[in-house]
C-alpha cells in the first residue's frame, strides 16, 4: 500500500467541446505543468508520456491514444510539454472538437537514480532553476502560484 503509484495522470475537460487549436495547446501547457509538479513534488521521472483525446464525432464519442517513449527519464515540465505538444500535433486534428485532454506519465522512477544529459549551454540549468523557483512558490503559496500566462483560469 506504501508503494508509489504506477502512472501519474492528469486531465482536462472543456466546458464545451473545443476546436480552436490554440486553446488545446493551452490546455496541454496547463496539464504539463501539473504533471511536472507533480512527479518532482514526488521525486519521481517518466519515461513514458501518452495523450488521449476525446472528441465528439457523429458516433457519439471517440477517442484517440498516443504514446512517446522519452530518450531519458524527466520530470522537467519543458521537455514534458514538447512532447505533449508534438503527439498532439502528429494527430492532425484540425477541424476536430475535442471535449477532453488528458496526460499520463508512465514507466516512472526514482528521480534520485535517473540519469541525465549534460548539456553545455546554459539554458537548460537556467530553466531547472526556474522550475525549481516555480515549486518553492507553489508549495508556499498554493498549486497556481506560478503558471504559464495561457493557462491562466484553467483549473
Amino acid at each position: 500500500p506504501g508503494a508509489p503509484p504506477r502512472t501519474v495522470d492528469a486531465e482536462h475537460r472543456f466546458e464545451r467541446d473545443e476546436s480552436d487549436a490554440a486553446r488545446r495547446q493551452a490546455a496541454l501547457t496547463h496539464l504539463t505543468e501539473q504533471l511536472g509538479a507533480r512527479l518532482r513534488d514526488e521525486r519521481q521521472t517518466c519515461r513514458v508520456l501518452t495523450l488521449t483525446v476525446l472528441y465528439a464525432d457523429r458516433t457519439g464519442h471517440a477517442s484517440i491514444t498516443r504514446s512517446r517513449t522519452l530518450p531519458e527519464a524527466t520530470a522537467h515540465t519543458p521537455r514534458l510539454r514538447a512532447t505533449a505538444h508534438t503527439l498532439h500535433g502528429a494527430l492532425g486534428l484540425q477541424r476536430a472538437r475535442v471535449r477532453s485532454l488528458a496526460l499520463r506519465a508512465g514507466e516512472l522512477g526514482d528521480a534520485a537514480s535517473a540519469s541525465r544529459q549534460l548539456t553545455f549551454g546554459p539554458d537548460d540549468d537556467r530553466a531547472r532553476r526556474i522550475e525549481a523557483a516555480a515549486d518553492r512558490a507553489r508549495a508556499r503559496f498554493g498549486a497556481g502560484a506560478v503558471r504559464p500566462a495561457s493557462t491562466a483560469g484553467m483549473r
